[in-house]
């Protein structure tokens, strides 16, 4: 038996940190490029964090995570790609678990795209 436990508080924060730590990576090794400049690079970072995520690869946790959460966005997603080939329970919890954590670590990466200021020159004497 395991004690997995997710609410949206969980999976929001967690969605948070992660936006974070791909912000901060990608703009890390920008040099004179804006973080809106970096925004692809980091769409793209959100969607492997979504899908190598625990929450999503182990069934259990997808279903925990679709029981737990609100999964309008997850939902969202599976409409806009369409159905598996082979639908099944587990497929469908992992894609709409997929689709809900990437659709709030993109959330968070706009809200701190936007709030990005360029570091200001270091004034000479």
């Amino acid at each position: 038996m395991t004690d997995f436990q997710i609410n949206d508080y969980m999976l929001t924060r967690e969605c948070d940190q992660l936006a974070q730590d791909i912000f901060d990576e990608v703009m890390t090794d920008a040099g004179d490029e804006t973080a809106e400049d970096r925004r692809d690079t980091m769409q793209d970072r959100a969607h492997e964090a979504a899908d190598g995520h625990e929450w999503v690869i182990y069934t259990f946790k997808a279903h925990m995570l679709c029981a737990h959460c609100n999964t309008d966005q997850g939902e969202a997603f599976l409409e806009d790609t369409g159905m598996p080939e082979e639908v099944t329970y587990d497929k469908l919890g992992t894609i709409i678990a997929y689709g809900e954590m990437r659709a709030r670590i993109e959330t968070k990466l706009c809200e701190l795209i936007e709030a990005w200021e360029p570091a200001e020159a270091p004034a000479h004497a």
